[in-house]
């Protein structure tokens, strides 16, 4: 008999996005609505947390589309409280070895048009979270068959020591329908890093 699969990961979420602005767009931003304002408007846009008219209206006022190039959330692997947690068919599956799948995003990725003067504007906030996913006919459970999906991130995040932000999980290369905890989760410690083009 089919049985449901049940994995949950929690920790720390983060919410990471980066998003491309030429010089020239950048000016123009800061001189019409200041440096402050223009620098939280950014953030905003990159994290998701802006509106769809805020998007509308500040894009047409520096007269370039503002859309973050990178966007993404999932738990991260080195933050203190990381765990995983698997039941298949109501039952607690203790799970020691899983299979990892990953890809490194480097900041020359996300800008390759990039001019002397643009800059890659990362930023990232975080909250304690869990995701859930979910297989719904799963007969009997391998380890191996559980896999970690994440994105290595040091370089973009501009850390000296190791980022890796699980996105996803699957089973037998079968992503699980997954949710969140809950409502939306209440973002703190926002936090951002520029690199700009030399």
């Amino acid at each position: 008999m089919n049985k449901r699969l049940e994995i949950t990961l929690f920790g720390t979420m983060y919410v990471i996005g980066a998003i491309y602005l030429p010089r020239q767009i950048i000016k123009t931003g800061v001189s019409a609505f200041g440096q402050r304002r223009w620098h939280s408007l950014v953030g905003d846009i990159a994290l998701g947390e802006a509106d769809s008219k805020t998007i509308r209206e500040a894009s047409g006022v520096v007269g370039h589309p503002l859309k973050p190039g990178y966007k993404t959330k999932g738990i991260s692997l080195q933050a203190d409280g990381f765990g995983i947690e698997v039941f298949l068919g109501g039952e607690f599956s203790p799970v020691e070895v899983v299979e990892a799948e990953n890809r490194t995003v480097k900041p020359k990725e996300l800008m390759p048009k990039g001019e002397p003067g643009d800059i890659l504007g990362v930023y990232w906030a975080q909250c304690n979270n869990a995701m859930f996913f979910r297989w719904d006919d799963v007969e009997h459970l391998v380890q191996e068959d559980v896999t970690l999906v994440y994105d290595s991130l040091a370089l973009l995040m501009g850390r000296k020591r190791s980022f890796d932000l699980v996105m996803d999980v699957t089973w037998q290369g079968n992503a699980g329908r997954w949710k969140e905890n809950g409502k939306p989760p209440i973002l703190h410690s926002r936090k951002h890093v520029l690199h700009k083009v030399t």
